[in-house]
């Protein structure tokens, strides 16, 4: 694995196991109205909430960046409007860093 897309990688491996986590856990009597609020959730699922769309943001900086230093004005605002177009660009258009 490159270390260019160890972030776009990571996110998208949390969004896998933050998925694959809620569909474990949807027979749960606490996930009979469909999700979960603060009071349901133990530390371990708070802290996926928030890493889910922190690496997420981090993915979408790293790809917005990198249509900014390749002056594509169409893939930085597509990835800065269309966050799983970030992953796209990221992971399979312009996947290095040239900085």
């Amino acid at each position: 694995m490159r270390k260019d897309n160890a972030i776009p990688l990571a996110s998208l491996a949390l969004w896998g196991a933050s998925l694959a986590y809620v569909w474990t856990i949807s027979g749960q009597p606490r996930m009979a109205d469909g999700g979960l609020s603060g009071g349901e959730m133990s530390l371990i699922e708070m802290a996926m909430t928030l890493a889910v769309p922190l690496a997420t943001f981090a993915s979408m900086f790293i790809a917005m960046r990198r249509a900014y230093w390749n002056g594509s004005r169409f893939w930085l605002f597509a990835c800065l409007l269309l966050w799983p177009l970030a992953y796209v660009y990221a992971l399979l258009i312009n996947r290095t860093d040239l900085h």
